[in-house]
């Protein structure tokens, strides 16, 4: 099932732009997005929202646009400066707003050490106009970065936006590169699964996770089992690709892509 409905959505890739966004977006959310979203989170939206900012009135303004919104106010929490602030939390998971206009760090890596620090938490990213190519959001996507929102004129009201919908456990993030990351899957399917071999439901979305650089831990908090279930699971997956670790998979994948 998981394979038959990869085929169907990369197909989607061979019709026109204009048919492409209307038709991708809802068949790419249907798929992903049970596997990206935790109930318990999605019902009392119990994520803090922490700012992040080397630039204090970067900061402030975006703080400023969050607040415009009234159910997001609750959840801000003072902005951090720095990665060494926010470690100052641990074990706090929050949805981390990264301004990718001003942090000099890379947002990938961050927001892995932000997640290994306080698993649990989500990411949003704010990125400038010459750093929010589909390229770029894609490997943000493989970080583990729940959502995008461009800099350009209305950035203040998508970005209220696309919060809501990361806290409730959703993604906010082009249709275009949904589907290339599906893709990615399915060429990886196509390509290194074992003869004879097949992925169960509750596989096909650990593959996902871990195709997004998530511990088993995290995978087990995303799933709502436990963290040796999730062991369980990604080696079979492994075993499955006649692969020895993680690392194996994902560079596999991104090189024969």
């Amino acid at each position: 099932m998981l394979c038959l409905r990869l085929v169907r959505l990369a197909l989607l890739q061979s019709r026109p732009p204009r048919a492409l966004r209307k038709a991708a977006a809802s068949a790419v959310q249907a798929l992903l997005g049970s596997v990206f979203r935790n109930e318990a989170a999605e019902a009392k939206m119990a994520l803090a929202l922490q700012v992040v900012s080397s630039h204090h009135l970067g900061a402030l303004d975006i703080e400023q646009a969050l607040s415009a919104t009234e159910v997001l106010v609750k959840h801000l929490l003072p902005h951090a400066a720095s990665e060494a602030e926010t470690l100052k939390r641990p074990n706090c998971p929050r949805l981390f707003l990264l301004d990718g206009c001003s942090l000099k760090l890379p947002l990938g890596p961050l927001s892995g050490r932000l997640r290994a620090n306080s698993p649990g938490s989500k990411f949003l990213a704010l990125l400038p106009p010459d750093r929010s190519g589909e390229s770029e959001m894609m490997l943000l996507f493989h970080w583990g970065i729940d959502g995008f929102v461009t800099l350009h004129k209305k950035w203040k009201t998508e970005l209220s936006r696309a919060a809501l919908v990361v806290l409730r456990g959703g993604l906010w993030v082009p249709s275009e590169v949904l589907l290339a990351f599906v893709k990615q899957m399915k060429t990886l399917l196509d390509r290194q699964l074992l003869a004879g071999q097949s992925l169960t439901a509750r596989e096909g979305q650990v593959l996902q996770l871990l195709f997004r650089h998530l511990t088993n831990k995290e995978i087990a908090h995303q799933l709502n089992i436990c963290e040796r279930t999730a062991k369980f699971h990604v080696s079979n997956v492994l075993r499955k690709f006649g692969i020895e670790n993680r690392r194996n998979l994902l560079v596999d994948s991104l090189v024969k892509e």
